[in-house]
């Protein structure tokens, strides 16, 4: 062996450290040293944090405001998923009743109640198909086979929905831009209910606004990226 490649090997019973001339091979950390400082896992229970809290805490009164602080914290984010849960489904919800309630009352166009029915019911179920696969995935080690299974499920039926709210969407289009504007008048030919015909309409055309938007402002991101990179440069 050359004289440069001198190599030293400190052991020890854990196999702690390996030294090869100037590389430093170290042993990974244990599961206990890894776990030290790491977030709570989604299986700790109230009970658990307020008995860590009681552990912790130096006195009553220090005990009394940590268990406030994680009963307000677990409201607030109750109420914070109910709000967002609540916005994602009163939308299809409210095509729902109003395209059942209107079924028959848009003789100008009877498909745009059926629009409306089918659009929210296809939401409705994505909305519910995402949670569940969210909460699953919390619930379970990621690497379990089930978690897997049902996530690969979930996946191609959100496809296959997505892609036949696609199709269905370009024909509610059809439908709703065809017969606008149509008469407001139960007893002309071209009736349709106000209330439906309105929602569906700024329903459909609210999606290329927000599409606009979404433009707008990527492409404002993209000027502001390419202004700071330029500026960096000179």
């Amino acid at each position: 062996m050359a004289e440069n490649s001198e190599v030293r090997k400190e052991t020890s019973i854990g196999f702690e450290n390996v030294e090869l001339g100037d590389i430093s091979v170290t042993s990974p950390p244990t599961y206990e040293a890894a776990q030290e400082g790491a977030p709570p896992t989604y299986e700790e229970t109230m009970k658990s944090r307020i008995m860590k809290a009681r552990e912790e805490s130096s006195g009553n009164k220090e005990f009394a405001l940590k268990v406030l602080t994680i009963f307000c914290s677990s409201v607030a984010c109750v109420i914070t998923c109910a709000i967002v849960i609540g916005l994602m489904m009163a939308l299809p919800i409210t095509m729902i009743v109003i395209g059942t309630q209107k079924k028959e009352d848009c003789p100008a166009e009877p498909y745009i109640p059926i629009y409306m029915i089918v659009s929210g019911v296809c939401s409705l179920v994505t909305c519910c198909l995402s949670l569940c696969s969210v909460g699953k995935r919390k619930s379970k080690d990621d690497n379990d086979e089930s978690v897997s299974l049902l996530g690969c499920c979930i996946g191609c039926l959100t496809g296959l929905i997505s892609l036949f709210m696609s199709g269905w969407f370009i024909a509610g289009n059809v439908w709703i831009y065809r017969a606008y504007e149509p008469s407001y008048d139960v007893t002309a030919d071209d009736y349709c209910d106000k209330t439906l015909y309105l929602f569906a309409f700024w329903v459909t055309t609210g999606s290329y606004i927000l599409a606009a938007l979404g433009v707008l402002i990527g492409c404002a991101c993209c000027c502001i990226v390419f202004c700071c990179v330029a500026a960096s440069k000179k």
